[in-house]
């Protein structure tokens, strides 16, 4: 892209750090990890403010990440500044949200935000086989099994020595 186009595209605005909206959003990175990220108005903080006092300034910022499958959940304490955060899970497969409040000093939570609901990849090959689907003969002829089966290297390994993958002529030997 030209530099002038470059220019008239973006027309000298800049995106904007906050859009005015009360939100907190739950994204899965991967089996273990999620990502959540957030915005509180002005106007629901001098909500609660005005409801709760000067408790309210006292209160712990918290996330609180619910597995609906156990009905547990964990507490994290996100910087006060920030506006996102990685959260560690431990257990793949499973569905959870999470829900941002605050603890006041007498002990009780307070919610403000609730997320989506999301589900964590699983953390290993699928156990089931689709029949339709055909095996290579290649396949049936190594002496391993996907499921459960060798690791990358040891797959690696066992195709280096029936020399199916090997390039090279003898003068690289």
């Amino acid at each position: 892209m030209y530099e002038v186009d470059r220019h008239e595209l973006n027309a000298g605005w800049e995106l904007s750090g906050a859009y005015g909206i009360d939100r907190l959003v739950l994204l899965p990175k991967n089996p273990h990890w999620l990502f959540a990220y957030w915005e509180v108005t002005a106007k629901l903080e001098n909500k609660f403010r005005r409801k709760h006092g000067a408790n309210w300034d006292k209160a712990l910022l918290v996330l609180r990440i619910h597995d609906m499958e156990t009905g547990e959940h964990k507490e994290f304490t996100p910087n006060c500044h920030s506006d996102n955060i990685y959260l560690q899970v431990d257990d793949a497969d499973r569905a959870y949200y999470v829900e941002m409040g605050r603890i006041l000093p007498d002990g009780s939570f307070i919610s403000m935000l609730i997320s989506n609901i999301i589900r964590t990849p699983r953390n290993s090959i699928s156990a089931v086989i689709d029949p339709s689907w055909r095996m290579l003969n290649f396949w049936r002829q190594q002496p391993h099994s996907f499921v459960g089966g060798s690791s990358s290297f040891e797959f690696q390994a066992s195709l280096a020595a029936t020399e199916l993958f090997t390039q090279g002529t003898k003068e690289d030997q």
